[in-house]
C-alpha cells in the first residue's frame, strides 16, 4: 500500500444509550460483549493500521470499558450527540490519513468485504475517489456496512457541517456532495440488503445471537459464506426481524 494512505484507521463508534435497545453492545454474544465480538471482526479487516473506539463520554457509558480490556484498540471520549466531531477526534488521535467507519452494532460484519472496500477505495483514488463505501440499498446485508475516506475529507466535514443530521450520522456531508467527494460504492449480487445483521432492536439481538451460537464454536472467524449457507439450512432464522422496519444505512454510534 501507498504510505502515502497510512496509517489506515477503522473508528468504531459506540455508545450505551441506544433509544431502541439500551446497552445492547454489552449483550452478550457466544459469551462475550456485542462490542467485543464487533471489534475482533474489525481486528482482522486486511489492510486496517489501528482501530479506535469512539466511546460517547460521559459516566453512563463507562461500563462499555472494561468489554475493551486486551484487545489492541484506542480509546476517544467525545461528544454523545456530536458524533462526527467524535468521529473526527479519534481520527486525530491515532493520525489518520485513511479513515475506515464501522459502528459498533455490526458484530456479524465481514472483515473481507470491508477490506474490499478498502481496496476500492485505494484503486479509485488515483481517479479522484475520495470516498468509498458498501452499496446504500442494495447488495450486502444491513451490517455489513463500511465506509472508507480521506482524513482530510473527515475534517472539512467536521469544519463545516451544520446540519444537525450530518453532525449525528458523520459522513452525509461527504456522500451529499458528490462533485466534492466522488464516491466509488460496493454491490454485490445476489442482493441480499434485506437481511438485518445489525443489532438495533431485541428481534436483531435474537438473531445475531442464533447466528453466533450456529457458528461460532465451530469456526470463530465465521464469513459472509458461512452466514449465507446457515441461512440455506435454516431460511426459518431470518423470520425473526423480518418484520422489524429498514432503517437508515449506518448505525448512530
Amino acid at each position: 500500500m501507498n504510505e502515502a494512505f497510512r496509517p489506515v484507521v477503522a473508528v468504531v463508534q459506540t455508545r450505551m444509550t441506544s433509544s431502541r435497545l439500551p446497552g445492547k453492545v454489552l449483550k452478550p454474544l457466544a459469551g462475550a460483549p456485542l462490542i467485543r465480538r464487533t471489534l475482533e471482526r474489525v481486528l482482522r479487516i486486511g489492510g486496517v493500521d489501528r482501530v479506535v473506539v469512539a466511546l460517547a463520554e460521559g459516566p453512563a457509558h463507562d461500563a462499555v470499558l472494561p468489554a475493551l480490556d486486551g484487545l489492541n484498540v484506542m480509546i476517544v471520549r467525545g461528544s454523545e450527540d456530536d458524533v462526527l466531531a467524535r468521529t473526527a477526534a479519534a481520527a486525530r488521535a491515532a493520525n489518520a490519513a485513511t479513515v475506515v467507519r464501522v459502528t459498533s452494532d455490526c458484530p456479524l460484519i465481514d472483515p473481507a468485504v470491508s477490506a474490499s472496500v478498502i481496496a476500492a477505495y485505494l484503486a479509485g483514488h488515483a481517479a479522484g475517489i475520495r470516498y468509498a463505501r458498501t452499496a446504500f440499498t442494495t447488495g450486502f446485508p444491513h451490517g455489513f456496512d463500511t465506509e472508507v475516506f480521506e482524513a482530510k475529507a473527515l475534517y472539512e466535514a467536521e469544519a463545516a457541517a451544520s446540519d444537525p443530521y450530518e453532525r449525528e450520522h458523520v459522513t452525509p456531508y461527504i456522500w451529499r456532495r458528490a462533485a466534492t467527494y466522488p464516491a466509488a460504492i460496493l454491490d454485490a449480487w445476489p442482493d441480499r440488503r434485506q437481511w438485518r445483521l445489525v443489532v438495533d432492536t431485541e428481534d436483531d439481538y435474537r438473531l445475531a445471537s442464533a447466528v453466533y451460537d450456529a457458528l461460532y464454536p465451530r469456526n470463530p472467524n465465521f464469513g459472509f459464506a458461512d452466514i449465507c449457507a446457515l441461512f440455506a439450512a435454516r431460511p426459518d432464522l431470518l423470520s425473526m426481524n423480518a418484520h422489524v422496519g429498514p432503517q437508515s444505512y449506518v448505525g448512530l454510534g
